[in-house]
């Protein structure tokens, strides 16, 4: 049966919007500055918001939107959710175009660099979209676990970016154990993060242990780690409270940042992977058409990433940076 032949409501009481319906639709109460600001965005970039958002979100395995809650006493949660649909929106689109770039051996980026990338992008793809799936039908704590590994995923991808050796033993790797070993090497234990800061530094970022981002990203990888592990002080299932949208925000805020914090840095360091994901999406007439999207969608992402509550780091000046 036709999507735009069902009932819009799903068994459950959320929402299926018809095909062909604005996207807003599927953010009921929705702030209007914040949607107004988005559109924005999207028009100065010349892209076509409505078209973009049915291509690369509404196809997302699992897509539902979201419930309306009329005693939401405010816009915060579904506020939350259109941001972070637009971050997915971006990472299936940096997908599309690594893929290309490595099929056809794009300049910008070498061929294990185009590997990684194609790989990684695939993974969080999958990530994002079990997350929002999860958050939804409010089961918080495997959408902590999850969380905590596409933390890890995003300081593989930028290190993968920055170091083309790192990558070319990345691409190299056979089997699940030599996979493992590199994890174990060069990602576990904090060595990615450690290896991106030092690269921020040298524009003028500082993310060392003892500043307020380092703390506060510390603190969140630890509570969703704890996810992993049984609570003995909580004996009851996480419950929604009156009027909220979810259960716990908390994973999709972090991963919400985390792929900002990927689009911005990448900006920054070199090689300049916008310039290389563009080169990657003209490369060939019959190019996914979210390919086309991943370079004009990096300055979006960076814009609009302002109306995300940010934690206290100097995260927001990497737009100035840059």
């Amino acid at each position: 049966m036709k999507s735009s032949k069902m009932s819009p409501h799903s068994p459950n009481g959320g929402i299926i919007p018809l095909d062909g319906a604005a996207p807003e639709l599927s953010y009921p109460g929705v702030s209007p500055q914040l949607l107004a600001r988005v559109r924005q965005l999207w028009s100065a970039a010349g892209l076509d918001f409505d078209h973009g958002w049915r291509v690369g979100l509404r196809s997302l395995p699992g897509f539902r939107a979201l419930p309306r809650v009329e005693a939401a006493p405010a816009s915060t949660d579904v506020d939350l959710v259109f941001l972070y649909d637009q971050a997915v929106l971006w990472a299936r689109a940096l997908h599309e175009a690594a893929a290309i770039g490595r099929q056809h051996q794009t300049d910008g980026l070498n061929a294990a660099q185009w590997h990684g990338l194609a790989a990684l992008s695939a993974r969080l793809t999958e990530q994002l979209a079990a997350l929002r799936l999860l958050a939804l039908t409010d089961l918080p704590m495997p959408a902590m676990q999850i969380a905590r590994s596409l933390s890890e995923d995003v300081d593989m991808a930028l290190v993968i970016l920055i170091r083309r050796k790192l990558a070319e033993r990345f691409a190299a790797c056979r089997s699940a154990e030599e996979a493992s070993d590199f994890w174990r090497r060069h990602i576990a234990g904090g060595r990615a993060f450690r290896a991106i800061s030092e690269k921020l530094y040298e524009v003028g970022i500082d993310y060392s242990d003892d500043t307020d981002y380092a703390k506060w990203r510390k603190s969140v990888l630890t509570t969703l780690g704890a996810a992993v592990h049984s609570n003995a002080l909580k004996t009851e299932a996480p419950r929604r409270q009156q009027g909220a949208v979810l259960v716990n925000g908390d994973s999709l805020h972090f991963a919400t940042f985390r792929i900002h914090e990927l689009c911005a840095f990448s900006q920054l360091l070199e090689p300049d992977l916008t310039g290389a994901l563009a080169k990657a999406a003209n490369s060939t007439p019959s190019a996914n058409p979210l390919a086309a999207l991943a370079a004009p969608m990096s300055k979006i992402i960076i814009n609009q990433i302002q109306s995300l509550s940010a934690p206290p780091a100097n995260t927001p000046k990497t737009a100035k940076h840059h």
